[in-house]
C-alpha cells in the first residue's frame, strides 16, 4: 500500500512535472490552473493544496531550474583543468541558450518580481565570486553588491540569447560583453 507520504510527494512531482512542460511550452500567462491540473492527471485543488497557486507551482519551476543550472556550474567548475569566473558564467549563459529554460526564467520577473528574482540568484553569484576570490582571480572589491550587478547582467545576457534572430551569434557577443564586465574585476596575470 502507497503510504500518504508517497503519493503527496508523487502529485507535487507531477505537478512540478507538467508545470515545467507548460510553462516551456506556452509561457506563465498562458497556462492555467486547469490545464496544469489536467496535465498532472489531479484536481485543481491539488494544486492549491500541495502550492497555494498557479504562482507557487511556478515560483517552485523556476527555483528548480535556478538550482539545477547552479549544480552544473559547480560540475563544470570541477571538471575543468582551469576553472575560473567566467567559466561559470559560461555555463549560465549555455543555460539560457535552452528554449524551455529561457521561456520559464523570461517569465520570471514579472511572476516573481525582479528584485526577488535578483536577490535569489545573488547568493549564487556570491558564491561563485568567493571561489573566485579563494582562487585569486577577483580583485579585492564588495562581492555582495557586485554580486547583485553581474545576477542582472546575467539574466539580461540570457534574454538576449534567447530572443535574437540569431542565438549563436547572440551567444558569442553575450560571452565578449561579459569577459568585458568582468575585466574591471579580475586580477591581471
Amino acid at each position: 500500500m502507497v503510504k500518504h507520504k508517497e503519493r503527496t510527494e508523487a502529485t507535487r512531482r507531477a505537478l512540478l512535472d507538467a508545470g515545467r512542460s507548460l510553462f516551456a511550452q506556452r509561457g506563465y500567462a498562458n497556462v492555467s490552473v486547469a490545464d496544469l491540473a489536467a496535465a498532472a492527471g489531479v484536481t485543481t485543488g491539488a494544486i492549491y493544496h500541495q502550492f497555494g497557486s498557479k504562482e507557487g507551482v511556478f515560483r517552485v519551476v523556476y527555483d528548480e531550474l535556478v538550482r539545477g543550472t547552479w549544480e552544473r556550474v559547480l560540475a563544470g567548475r570541477a571538471a575543468a583543468p582551469c576553472a575560473g569566473l567566467l567559466g561559470d558564467c559560461q555555463i549560465y549563459l549555455d543555460a539560457c541558450a535552452d528554449p524551455a529554460f529561457f521561456r520559464i526564467t523570461a517569465d520570471g520577473p514579472s511572476v516573481i518580481g525582479w528584485d526577488q528574482l535578483v536577490d535569489g540568484t545573488r547568493p549564487l553569484v556570491e558564491a561563485s565570486l568567493r571561489a573566485a576570490r579563494e582562487r585569486d582571480e577577483l580583485i579585492d572589491c564588495p562581492v555582495g553588491p557586485l554580486a547583485r550587478l553581474m545576477a542582472a547582467a546575467l539574466k539580461e545576457a540570457g534574454i538576449m540569447i534567447a530572443t535574437a534572430a540569431d542565438p549563436v551569434a547572440a551567444r558569442v557577443q553575450a560571452t565578449e560583453a561579459v569577459r568585458s564586465l568582468l575585466g574591471g574585476v579580475l586580477e591581471r596575470r
